[in-house]
């Protein structure tokens, strides 16, 4: 960087004008786009006309929740990368559209009506629930989970990077969260920390080295000296991972697990319904056959459905179910997988007849590899 740029961008700080510290800014930025170095001047872009768009967002109202409003947070950044170590969002999602046995979602809004109620427990010197772990396998709905709390409590999230928390320097990590929790204690937020493990796991682990031992110290520091205000929210998909210590740092923990049939089906017609499809669909034998996907592969499937839908003005169960074998069948190069799950569907009450269609051979053909398969 050139030393008159440096020395113009201090000057126009230390006079206030903030219309000749942008234009200082810019002439900085502009220089390093001339000598090649595109990455550090869109860092320094983002950096300045960040801080600026934040200046003149509204405070957010949580008066319902017992606390003041604050002024949001400026996301901390990570000292080598210049990563910002969380985003904020705003949540539209509803609780409502987050399909949980109906014991979780009681536990939940047990959780948001503390949350609403704070002020009054607090007369009582009753702490609210604010720190809830979320546990299950990947596409489960963990982090739609935590953004339909944010919705409910009309909170905003600082969603936690960890491309930006984790750094390969000594210490950094520590340090990043530190600033983390230091940024938002004095905030009515939620902090969302995703993939948890990455920063929690188990202090024993003979394969990991002191460093991560001093990041799980510092995130149980943290976690101690939490203010109320803050609500902490931690999803993770290898709970099995997590370091004893961390577990009873929580008031409350909910696994997630892959959808049963019952709320397959509703999540099928849910999705198809929000796509405008008015056909009428087999939607218990779509639930039967879908066993073991997640709720983001159901998605996936109903959106896939819907794009046939809308290009030929009609769609069947059978429609559906080509795509479901396509989908499955997508990335594997073994024929035995593929026969594996056509013969599965058969069983599950899905006919040969519509099965061959979907793999595109004869009835009899398919009915002959089924057996080969099956050894009969």
């Amino acid at each position: 960087m050139k030393a008159n740029l440096i020395e113009n961008l201090i000057v126009s700080h230390c006079t206030g004008e903030e219309s000749k510290f942008a234009n200082a800014v810019y002439e900085l930025i502009k220089d390093e786009e001339k000598k090649g170095n595109i990455p550090l001047a869109a860092r320094l872009r983002k950096a300045y006309e960040t801080k600026q768009k934040s200046k003149s967002e509204p405070s957010f109202n949580v008066s319902a929740a017992g606390f003041a409003p604050q002024s949001q947070a400026i996301a901390p950044r990570d000292k080598d990368s210049l990563l910002e170590l969380y985003e904020i969002v705003h949540s539209d999602i509803k609780l409502a559209d987050v399909i949980l046995p109906e014991t979780q979602k009681n536990a939940l809004e047990q959780l948001i009506e503390e949350q609403k109620n704070a002020e009054a427990l607090k007369k009582h010197n009753i702490e609210p629930a604010n720190r809830l772990l979320l546990c299950g396998p990947p596409g489960c709905g963990k982090t739609m989970t935590a953004y339909a709390i944010g919705h409910a409590l009309g909170l905003p999230i600082a969603y936690v990077r960890l491309d930006g928390l984790v750094s390969s320097y000594l210490g950094q990590t520590s340090t990043n969260l530190r600033k983390v929790f230091d940024s938002v204690r004095n905030q009515r937020i939620i902090l969302f920390l995703d993939e948890f493990d990455a920063i929690a796991k188990k202090r024993d682990d003979s394969n990991e080295l002191g460093e991560l031992k001093r990041v799980v110290t510092t995130l149980l520091q943290n976690f101690d000296n939490m203010p109320a205000n803050v609500l902490l929210i931690a999803a993770t998909n290898h709970e099995h991972l997590l370091d004893p210590a961390i577990w009873r740092r929580f008031n409350l923990t909910i696994t997630l697990e892959l959808p049963d049939e019952a709320q397959r089906l509703i999540l099928l017609q849910k999705w198809m319904n929000e796509y405008a499809i008015s056909e009428s669909l087999d939607y218990k034998k779509l639930s039967k056959i879908t066993v073991g996907l997640n709720g983001a592969q159901i998605k996936e499937l109903t959106k896939a459905a819907a794009k046939k839908y809308v290009i030929n003005k009609e769609l069947s169960t059978g429609d559906v179910i080509t795509i479901f074998i396509q989908q499955q069948t997508m990335y594997s190069g073994s024929n035995d997988d593929a026969m594996e799950l056509i013969s599965d569907l058969n069983n599950k009450g899905v006919s040969l007849r519509s099965l061959a269609k979907a793999v595109g051979i004869t009835h009899s053909t398919l009915d002959y590899r089924i057996k080969k398969y099956r050894g009969e």
